[in-house]
């Protein structure tokens, strides 16, 4: 039998393939961290942010919206530079599940405010979290480094 070529990896192109996975995941996570935490891109700041969390019946006195903009940043960074990887996007797929959650009541799509639209990058995170970050990634020269410390 004859192999199928679709099915052999190529040297680099499953830590290639994790890498854009990545910062696609974390990429899009990251801006809107940012919109909440400092009103970049057109977000709404801290106050705003405060405001959607009580619009959605969700506790929203401080410091809860600063630490939660906070950490929507950095997990998003951290999924984007592939440092522990794993815990971060699982951190962000959880977020993002919240968000799921939030929309059930507007259906599927996201055009309508539905799940469509979050639940694609909490299932993107969710992979991430399986898979790890691959070769390109901080996590690799750590445990390059951690191997080569021990004699490995």
């Amino acid at each position: 039998m004859v192999a199928h070529t679709a099915s052999v990896a190529r040297p680099g192109t499953t830590s290639a393939g994790l890498l854009v996975l990545r910062l696609a995941a974390g990429g899009f996570l990251l801006p809107h961290g940012l919109g909440k935490l400092l009103g970049w891109f057109g977000g709404p700041g801290i106050a705003g942010f405060a405001a959607e969390l009580q619009h959605f019946g969700l506790p929203s006195a401080p410091p809860l919206p600063l630490l939660l903009a906070a950490l929507q940043t950095l997990l998003g960074l951290m999924v984007v530079v592939g440092a522990f990887t794993r815990i971060a996007a699982l951190g962000s797929a959880a977020f993002l599940g919240v968000t799921v959650a939030l929309n059930l009541s507007h259906g599927w799509f996201w055009m309508h405010g539905g799940i469509e639209y979050p639940l694609l990058w909490s299932l993107a995170s969710l992979a991430v979290a399986l898979t790890g970050a691959g070769a390109l990634s901080f996590d690799a020269l750590r445990g390059a480094r951690l191997g080569s410390a021990h004699g490995h």
